[in-house]
């Protein structure tokens, strides 16, 4: 009875300051804004509509965060270059299951053993599906786009934990410019897994190209913050330990975590030609 109790009265607890709210299945979780970062909202038109254009059919996105400046020129309309920022997603697969902490152990041994092999398998995708995304944006923007991603360059992880393992890539793309000329663009993207109350989500840092170590940095303090700021407790952290590891196929969530960081990458290709365009 008495932890019944508490989990109501936990369940009943306000969302932390500064906080975004996400559910995933039947689960809350809180999410902080990362240093320096405030949250995007639906109000921020056409910038949040815009960016979820770039999320992959395979995921769920959740939360995207801005710096002050950025976010505040969506606010009035605009399309800010955001080379540097950071998003929430997982797996639509993944959304509803309880994952146990064995299977987390096992998710985060095929990235450890695997990512290189995934990233040939989304690279061999990346074509069909960079075309289905050009073919729209260039009919609801009147350019013909043409984008494509030239390279993905995997790092091996540099973070891990029992509830995190982060690894970054660098990711390169090429699109028409206004003056149908092909411009290059290339960036950074940090991915974290984290393992939170039965859920894995998929914490992604963009950068530029010089902004690696930043992005690790700052992803690892994010990581650290989520994992703090949504502890696992009572009959949770019973059945995180105790559920056996299932024969899911965690090197497919490897993959649509991949794809996920793509995406985020591209925000920043086209709002550099929204830029062009304009000018």
């Amino acid at each position: 009875m008495k932890l019944r109790l508490t989990l109501c009265a936990l369940a009943l607890l306000p969302p932390l300051i500064g906080a975004t709210e996400i559910v995933v299945g039947d689960t809350r979780l809180s999410i902080p804004a990362p240093a320096g970062f405030v949250p995007v909202t639906d109000d921020m038109k056409p910038y949040a509509e815009f960016a979820r254009r770039f999320v992959p059919e395979t995921n769920e996105q959740f939360a995207l965060f801005l710096s002050p400046a950025e976010a505040a020129a969506a606010a009035k309309g605009g399309i800010p270059l955001a080379e540097r920022k950071f998003y929430v997603q997982t797996a639509k697969t993944i959304i509803q299951p309880f994952v146990g902490a064995a299977d987390f152990d096992k998710l985060k041994d095929a990235i450890k053993t695997q990512n290189a092999d995934y990233m040939k398998k989304v690279e061999a995708q990346m074509p069909g599906m960079m075309q289905k995304l050009s073919q729209g944006i260039s009919d609801d923007y009147k350019v013909d786009l043409n984008l494509l991603m030239t390279q993905m360059l995997p790092f091996p992880p540099h973070y891990e934990s029992p509830r995190a393992l982060g690894y970054s890539m660098l990711v390169k793309y090429s699109a028409n410019g206004p003056d149908g000329k092909s411009v290059p663009f290339e960036g950074i993207a940090t991915a974290t897994f984290v393992y939170v109350r039965g859920k894995v989500l998929f914490l992604y840092a963009n950068a530029e190209k010089k902004g690696l170590e930043w992005s690790r940095t700052e992803s690892r303090k994010w990581a650290e913050a989520v994992i703090a700021a949504n502890p696992s407790e009572g009959e949770v952290a019973v059945r995180e330990t105790t559920q056996r590891a299932s024969s899911f196929d965690w090197g497919e969530v490897g993959q649509k975590a991949l794809i996920g960081a793509v995406g985020g990458g591209i925000i920043g290709l086209f709002s550099l030609l929204f830029r062009k365009k304009k000018a």
